[in-house]
């Protein structure tokens, strides 16, 4: 079994959970039995790399994430086939190698997590005595800017490169809402549809939603507190619970819509049936609710851009950079961001602070009697 086919086998669930079983029966373990594949074949050192660094049993991985560690895998694997090189001939001049071809190849937020994955590689060879050198100290990652950027290529003539802000002014916000009930085109189901994508506007631009965690929402993940105010409950990035307060236009909005499909408005947690599903083409609707998939909801953002003519690079992660700008322009304080975004740590809320404050340079400016 080459490489690439075993990486097929690596990213399967039902391969991983047999591996598991098969461990004991190999001979593995040092004199104080410890995990030592110093003369492991490149196979063992693959699948026990993926076992227990990348897809262990008791993490539950996004399809996303599955996918960009496979395309991470790939890339290695790719270099070394071209290269004839194998996993025992890494040494300092193939990691540099390797470092400075994925610095070439990709843009420095790819090239970063990329090379992360080598990183990640070439600790645990040193951990299990694959390999005998600390390689990954070797590693250079390039620097990427923080925050929501999308980093252009330098124009013709011009000696740094462009920063695009990914993110929307209230005003604009507003007016792309405006739009996503005008993209359907069913005729079955019609006005439901026109409801449920203007409660998706409103959901990513009043909650900060990610979109996996959008249409990860059942009816079940509202709620109300004791004082009588509807709250969402999110599992977000990294399974970490978090709880968002409902603005009372959304809490009309996803009570119409409801109503409109014929469901119950009374909160229920215990409910799991998704909030957002599919209704195209179908005269009754609820009978086998499929959830809505990431790329009809990358469509609808992108239809509603073309359709008010706005900027073409949107997408559903915008809004999430408005609301959090928003939150912090409105002085909402640092802590509380944090929580309501998902941030696993306040240095991600702190770039969008540094934004704010740069925006707000001339206000405090022209505070200053410098000429009298």
């Amino acid at each position: 079994m080459n490489n690439l086919t075993l990486l097929d086998h690596l990213t399967s669930d039902r391969y991983l959970t047999q591996l598991q079983h098969h461990l004991n029966e190999r001979q593995l373990l040092d004199e104080n039995r410890n995990l030592s594949l110093s003369e492991s074949t490149e196979q063992d050192f693959l699948e026990l790399f993926f076992l227990e660094k990348v897809f262990p049993q008791d993490k539950q991985l996004s399809p996303h994430t599955v996918k960009a560690y496979r395309s991470d895998a790939k890339t290695l694997l790719t270099f070394l086939t071209d290269h004839s090189l194998s996993f025992r001939d890494i040494g300092f001049p193939e990691v540099k190698a390797y470092n400075n071809y994925i610095k070439e190849q990709y843009a420095a937020k790819t090239a970063i997590r990329k090379l992360e994955f080598f990183r990640r590689l070439l600790d645990f060879g040193y951990e299990t005595q694959y390999y005998k050198a600390h390689l990954s100290t070797w590693i250079t990652k390039p620097i990427s800017k923080k925050g929501h950027y999308i980093i252009e290529e330098t124009r013709h003539g011009e000696t740094q490169t462009r920063v695009q802000i990914r993110e929307l002014s209230q005003k604009e916000a507003e007016y792309l809402i405006s739009f996503f009930p005008k993209v359907v085109k069913a005729k079955w189901n019609r006005e439901q549809l026109e409801k449920r994508n203007l409660l998706i506007g409103y959901l990513l631009y009043t909650t900060g939603l990610r979109a996996n965690e959008l249409l990860s929402l059942n009816w079940g993940s509202f709620r109300y507190n004791r004082q009588g105010h509807l709250f969402l409950d999110v599992i977000g990035k990294g399974k970490k619970p978090r709880t968002i307060p409902i603005k009372e236009e959304t809490k009309e909005l996803l009570f119409t819509y409801r109503t409109c499909l014929g469901e119950s408005t009374e909160i229920n947690m215990e409910d799991t049936s998704p909030l957002f599903f599919t209704l195209y083409n179908r005269k009754e609707i609820g009978v086998n609710k499929k959830r809505l998939t990431y790329p009809t909801l990358y469509k609808m953002v992108k239809e509603a851009v073309y359709l008010a003519g706005k900027n073409i690079n949107v997408t559903p992660h915008w809004f999430r950079h408005t609301f959090v700008t928003l939150l912090l322009e409105n002085d909402v304080p640092l802590a509380v961001v944090k929580d309501w975004a998902g941030h696993s740590d306040i240095s991600t809320t702190n770039i969008y602070l540094e934004r704010v404050n740069q925006d707000h340079a001339y206000a405090h400016l022209n505070k200053l009697d410098l000429f009298t």
